[in-house]
């Protein structure tokens, strides 16, 4: 996620319940690919979660700018 894209969520969480969750999951999602990242070999279910969590992550982000953007696609 970029700054600008960070910042103008930040500035959104406390006023909308959805985006406040979503912030949290992403920050989850973020935790555990660091921890993945850290360990020198994946096993491949842990490959699976790397890749799963990359397309949630992914998915999160686009619907936090959806919602910040007031239901229409991200012009950032």
């Amino acid at each position: 996620m970029e700054r600008a894209e960070r910042e103008l969520i930040e500035r959104e969480v406390p006023r909308n319940f959805e985006l406040k969750k979503l912030y949290a999951q992403h920050h989850e999602f973020e935790e555990r690919l660091q921890q993945l990242a850290r360990q020198s070999f994946l096993t491949p279910a842990e490959e699976q979660e790397e890749r799963k969590l990359k397309q949630l992550k992914l998915r999160g982000v686009e619907r936090m700018l959806f919602l910040v953007n007031g239901g229409h696609a991200a012009t950032l």
